[in-house]
């Protein structure tokens, strides 16, 4: 997958070379949850990831790829890889939603994520997606990806009627971020300085 996002990126990277390049401010990843959560109930909310890592097998788990897709984010699409909501995932998104979720805050603005070094304003439309990302984005309405990079809509549109090689991969753990900008995975929250 991470080779398949790096190749993916650095094509959107051609078609908008401004556009976020893949790297550790923009980590490639499958998102279980996003929540607001207060600053002071960080340790708690790292604590219960923990706990769920703890008794989870993820050498196990198995992802397939299975196309592309894009937002519209005015002229721009936010791209990704489509993967399959399989049992099994489904099964980690509900332990880490009942791990997390009693941590849920309202109200959350630009303030709760990493500034964006390009200057390029944070759509509203981003924090009513993290503040609603349970119930609207879970369960059955899961949709998981990994989030590619930006590029114009027509080329995106023309890029998703091509045949799509799938392809199955693994995980390499559960990690817990600080988000940027586009809903990017941008600092790394649960590393010791």
């Amino acid at each position: 997958m991470m080779k398949e996002a790096e190749k993916w990126n650095a094509e959107m990277r051609k078609q908008i070379p401004e556009g976020f390049e893949l790297d550790e401010e923009h980590a490639p990843h499958v998102t279980l949850i996003q929540r607001f959560v207060a600053k002071s109930d960080l340790p708690k909310v790292l604590a219960a990831v923990d706990e769920v890592r703890s008794k989870l097998d993820l050498n196990s788990l198995e992802m397939t790829a299975t196309g592309l897709y894009h937002i519209p984010v005015g002229e721009i699409g936010l791209a990704g890889i489509v993967i399959e909501p399989s049992g099994q995932l489904l099964a980690l998104q509900r332990a880490v939603i009942e791990a997390v979720n009693v941590y849920a805050r309202k109200g959350g603005d630009e303030s709760a994520f990493v500034p964006d070094k390009s200057g390029t304003p944070f759509d509203p439309l981003l924090f009513e997606y993290v503040e609603t990302f349970v119930p609207y984005q879970t369960g059955k309405k899961f949709n998981p990806h990994v989030t590619i990079g930006v590029a114009p809509l027509g080329w995106l549109e023309e890029l998703e009627k091509k045949p799509f090689d799938r392809f199955t991969f693994g995980a390499e753990g559960i990690a817990t971020y600080q988000l940027g900008n586009f809903g990017t995975a941008s600092k790394r929250l649960d590393r010791k300085p």
